[in-house]
């Protein structure tokens, strides 16, 4: 049974999670992610996390970290849009053999540092302990993670649009009365209205929940709904343009540019070909 200061405890490291590493954290918690963390250890022996990427870090492509005893980790970006709201790390691993070569240049900075002989041989058992991989394969691996970081990016905007049991009551029917009301003109003030909330206490509230802008939310989920949309050959952009609730052709384009980061003529090619089974008859 918890005590009061424990409760207390877990209350404030609740409070210091920030939106994004909430959210975060249920996208690693989804059988996707999950299914694809056990699919990549199976493969390579190795471990993966999911971690949130801070409001400054804007890393658009893999960033492999070398130390001085030969060991690799790399980071993945998971994005959405053009930005990036997470990286999936791999676990350490030796693109080179564990031998008294490849360990020359750690036991030399351990020396340098006046490390004891018991210290140099217990970093020589946990030198030997690391995952040795081909350099061609930790390629492929990489190579493997950027596809998963795709539709782990798509997965992401999905997931971004649903309702959450944690968010507060008037954000979940915020979000239900937006995605009702999608093709309709919309103001800050007319939803903040609908959830019975004022406009300056909703446009906090919202903010510091879905981490995202109330325009922006609504921008976002326009463009999510359009893409359904233009999966139909038959739907013509213009037309879908005005269904999701833009006022003019140019603020979709530029929108969807900004959000999906290709135009909806350059979304709709790339799911024909492909995945021509993709687009709905």
């Amino acid at each position: 049974m918890n005590t009061n200061h424990e409760r207390a405890m877990n209350h404030t490291a609740s409070a210091q999670i920030t939106p994004r590493q909430r959210f975060i954290q249920n996208l690693a918690d989804s059988e996707l992610f999950r299914h694809y963390q056990k699919a990549f250890h199976t493969l390579t022996s190795l471990p993966l996390s999911l971690e949130a990427a801070s409001e400054d870090e804007h890393i658009e492509v893999v960033l492999t970290r070398k130390g001085v005893a030969g060991v690799v980790e790399s980071k993945v970006p998971v994005r959405v849009g053009k930005n990036t709201i997470a990286t999936m790390l791999t676990g350490s691993v030796r693109l080179q053999p564990a031998n008294a070569v490849t360990f020359a240049p750690v036991a030399k900075a351990l020396l340098d540092e006046d490390r004891t002989a018991a210290e140099i041989r217990g970093a020589k058992v946990q030198f030997d302990q690391v995952p040795v991989m081909s350099p061609e394969r930790y390629e492929a691996a990489l190579a493997i993670l950027q596809s998963f970081a795709l539709q782990l990016g798509e997965s992401a905007h999905r997931l971004l649009f649903a309702t959450a049991t944690h968010e507060p009551e008037a954000v979940r029917n915020a979000k239900t009365f937006i995605h009702s009301h999608l093709a309709e003109p919309m103001s800050l003030e007319a939803v903040a209205s609908a959830v019975n909330v004022s406009p300056f206490h909703f446009c906090k509230l919202f903010k510091r929940s879905t981490g995202l802008t109330f325009t922006d939310f609504v921008n976002r989920a326009r463009v999510e709904k359009a893409k359904r949309m233009l999966m139909k050959p038959a739907a013509r952009i213009t037309e879908v343009a005005y269904d999701v609730g833009f006022q003019s052709l140019s603020h979709f384009n530029r929108s969807f540019r900004r959000i999906a980061d290709e135009s909806p003529t350059e979304f709709r090619s790339r799911m024909k070909h492909s995945g021509p089974a993709l687009m709905a008859a």
